[in-house]
Order: structure tokens, then C-alpha cells, then sequence
């Protein structure tokens, strides 16, 4: 599930890129748009854009405009300089906590959402599927994309193949580390690739590798750049409360959830709680409160798939 899933955002992602590249391109054609007012601002580019220009005259809420279609030779000025302006934001920018802990964010709200709807649309099945006792948060999605951003930020000039093998093993890695702490730590899983003749462990297979290798690539070279950017640096003070709010947020739900599973692995072995906070977490979130919070998850070893 979780690589299905990572293959949905991935693929989000890039119809995402792809809508916004086809907006930019008419923007470009008519000489509008924010980012291309930002480019006149700047000095990127200047009125000479317009000089093959042809002009046409539209009415617009009874308001007579000039509106400009700009020459494939200018538009291609116009990106050329767009791709600069990225370029040397992203060289004197190095992605830091804050774009880090959006990028979680986001694709650990947007996993959450895919993989509910991919479990209705394709089982029938609707369940709350959250990783996280708070909030519509499944951190194993927002874990993987920062990592790959984290790994592949120095490496998006290196040649593809290199992106590929190493992120085919941050793919196999991720997976193996979520699967084993999954079922040592909260004494639960999720997913087990036994029932394939090519599995390498019970959440690793051959064929997954590929495609987190296909992944890794087009997320170092099309999405990460974009997103970075898009992301920007913070700019005022509440963007840096608001961040420190989240971050404070997301760290006591963490440590929430893993109180939450190694009780309820204690529970199982019979040890009774042991201080105030232990018997805090019995009471708030024993084990009707993990069956219906954490629906996706099993708990039960014998239903695991054995190796075919």
C-alpha cells in the first residue's frame, strides 16, 4: 500500500506540473501573469518581448483592452529567463526545515487522502486510514518525500542512472525500515510482499525497486525543483510561528503514537501501567480507540500472507 500510494502522489504531482506548465505557456503567450510581471520587475526581461507582439482589441466587462500575442521567439526568451530565475534561487537556497517540514506535510495529508480514496475505488472499503492518533496525518508518506529530498537535493545535476539506483534503495530502505519498526515497535502491519515470487524480505521486492528508481527520478528532476520553489523561503514572522506551531504539533503526535502501540504491545504481555502517564494513555487510547482509529492495521500475526 504504501508504494502504491507513493506512485499516486508521484503521479499527482506531475499532472499537477504538467497543468501548471500548460497555464504558464498561455500566461506567456498573452505576456500576463504574476510570474511574468516578477520578470519585468526584476530586469529579467524588459519590453522587448513585446516587439514581434501582435495586438488585438477585446472587450471586457464593457471595457475596451489591448491584448498581446507574443511571438514563439520571445515566449522562449520569457521561459528562458524563468528557468534562470529558478535556478539561482534553488543554488542560493538550500532547502532547510521549513521547506522540510511543508514537503511532510503536504504529502503525508495528501497519502492519507489518495489512499482512502484508492481503497474505496478499488475494494469498496472506506476506513480511516491515519498514521497519527491527531490529525489526517500518515507520516509514512511525508517521511519518504522528505528523504528524497533530502538525499537527491545534491545529486539532481548528477546523470539519471545514478538517481535511479540510489533512489531505487532509499525506496527499498524505506520500506523495509517502515515495515520492521511497524510490526517491532506498534506490534502491527500494514503490507507484505510474500505473496511475490520476487520479494527480498516481507516489505521488500524486486519489482518495487524499479519503480521507486523510475520514481526517484522524476521527483529529483521535475517535482523537487518546482516545489522547492514554489515553497520559497519564509518571509514574516506569523509564516515562522505557524511553522514552529506545526512543528511542536507534529512532534507530540509522533510521541503520542508511539506511547499509543507500545502500550498496547505491553497490554498484550499482560504488564500493567507502570506511572501516571501509562495509565493516562490506557485511559485515552487503549485498545477500542486503536481498532477504530487505526482500522488498516492488523494486529493479529497469523493473517499476515505466507510465501507462495
Amino acid at each position: 500500500m504504501l508504494f502504491t500510494i507513493t506512485v499516486f502522489i508521484v503521479a499527482l504531482f506531475l499532472v499537477a506540473r504538467g497543468i501548471t506548465f500548460l497555464i504558464q505557456r498561455y500566461l506567456d503567450f498573452r505576456g500576463a501573469g504574476r510570474s511574468f510581471k516578477k520578470l519585468l520587475r526584476q530586469g529579467r526581461i524588459d519590453a522587448g518581448v513585446f516587439a514581434d507582439a501582435a495586438w488585438s482589441e477585446v472587450n471586457r466587462f464593457g471595457h475596451k483592452k489591448l491584448r498581446a500575442k507574443i511571438s514563439k521567439e520571445q515566449q522562449r526568451v520569457i521561459r528562458d529567463a524563468r528557468r534562470q530565475l529558478r535556478d539561482d534561487f534553488l543554488n542560493d537556497n538550500r532547502p532547510g526545515f521549513y521547506q522540510y517540514l511543508i514537503i511532510f506535510l503536504v504529502a503525508s495529508v495528501l497519502g492519507l487522502i489518495l489512499e482512502t480514496i484508492w481503497m474505496f475505488v478499488a475494494y469498496g472499503v472506506l476506513e480511516s486510514r491515519v498514521g497519527l492518533v491527531w490529525g489526517p496525518f500518515s507520516p509514512l508518506y511525508g517521511c519518504g518525500a522528505v528523504l528524497l529530498t533530502v538525499v537527491l537535493w545534491r545529486l539532481r545535476d548528477q546523470p539519471t542512472w545514478m538517481i535511479f539506483l540510489i533512489s531505487a534503495g532509499l525506496g527499498g530502505i524505506l520500506e523495509q525500515l517502515a515495515g520492521w519498526s511497524m510490526e517491532t515497535v506498534m506490534h502491527a502491519w500494514s503490507w507484505s510482499y510474500l505473496h511475490f515470487p520476487d520479494h527480498i524480505t516481507q516489505w521488500v521486492a524486486w519489482r518495487f525497486l524499479i519503480v521507486w528508481g523510475l520514481l526517484g527520478v522524476a521527483w529529483c528532476k521535475v517535482i523537487m525543483p518546482e516545489l522547492l520553489y514554489r515553497i520559497g523561503e519564509p518571509t514574516s514572522r506569523r509564516q515562522a510561528v505557524v511553522v514552529s506551531f506545526l512543528t511542536a504539533f507534529i512532534a507530540l503526535d509522533i510521541a503520542m503514537t508511539v506511547a499509543c502501540f507500545w502500550r498496547a504491545g505491553k497490554r498484550e504481555e499482560g504488564v500493567p501501567p507502570q506511572n501516571v502517564f501509562e495509565e493516562y494513555v490506557d485511559r485515552h487510547f487503549g485498545d477500542e480507540f486503536i481498532k477504530g482509529k487505526f482500522e488498516n492495521l492488523k494486529m493479529d500475526s497469523d493473517e499476515r500472507p505466507r510465501t507462495s
